[in-house]
């Protein structure tokens, strides 16, 4: 059976016994998140359990940091009375969980994220496409039907998308500042999904990005960065998700 690697880290990024104090007794912010992530390259990890069980408040900034420098999977590990986890799913963590963890579902729940699309039909769901998504997602002057999958812009044109074309728009604005490689795009997919992630995605992406210029203008295709070697990444922040009339 292969084996898998967890870093379990706290709510600053930093990772018990990983890193000694200076000469000052301290070490800088930026210290501490450098040997974060020179530990997940040294190590390949394939998850980080995020301990936010005596969590400042700072968890989602937290997630947010750890998803703009790896897709790694994040487990947050938090008390069941914490009504962050909603906001914690939301900024890129796969799943919630309390103590005590059963090392069991940690690697059912981690090991989806690092299997083929095949196997990954259970996977976890961004928060923006779980149960049955929103009505409408506005962002950048533009909003996103994705239930009918159109994209109308600030002057009233509006534009169809494809399913798939809907469901990546809808995955990359419901996660802004999350760089998601191609695999990761097309794992979010509920569906049919490209079996070429490398080929498809960027097609993909130059079809929405000529669609949302269409109807924004430049500043509408920049809202999709391309990020050389690591993959995409939705630049609007925050993006609104209207609440559901009816």
């Amino acid at each position: 059976m292969a084996t898998s690697t967890v870093v379990v880290a706290r709510e600053d990024l930093s990772i018990p016994g990983a890193l000694e104090p200076d000469n000052a007794g301290t070490n800088s912010p930026e210290q501490v998140e450098n040997q974060f992530f020179n530990i997940l390259d040294k190590h390949k990890a394939d998850a980080v359990v995020l301990d936010l069980m005596g969590s400042q408040g700072k968890g989602v900034a937290a997630i947010r940091r750890i998803r703009r420098g790896s897709a790694v999977p994040i487990v947050v590990l938090c008390p069941p009375e914490d009504r962050r986890k909603p906001a914690y799913r939301r900024a890129g963590a796969v799943a919630c969980m309390s103590p005590p963890i059963d090392l069991i579902q940690l690697k059912e729940t981690v090991l989806p994220s690092t299997q083929p699309p095949s196997t990954q039909r259970n996977a976890p769901r961004p928060a923006a496409a779980a149960a049955g998504g929103p009505d409408a997602v506005s962002f950048g002057g533009l909003v996103l039907h994705p239930r009918n999958k159109r994209l109308t812009g600030p002057r009233g044109g509006e534009v169809t998308l494809t399913e798939i074309e809907a469901g990546v728009l809808l995955h990359l604005a419901g996660t802004p500042g999350v760089i998601w490689p191609a695999k990761a795009i097309v794992e979010s997919l509920d569906g049919a999904r490209p079996s070429n992630a490398d080929r498809a995605v960027p097609a993909i992406i130059a079809r929405l990005r000529k669609k949302m210029g269409s109807l924004g203008g430049p500043a509408a295709q920049r809202l999709i960065k391309t990020e050389i070697g690591r993959g995409y990444v939705f630049a609007a922040e925050p993006a609104a998700f209207p609440a559901r009339s009816g």
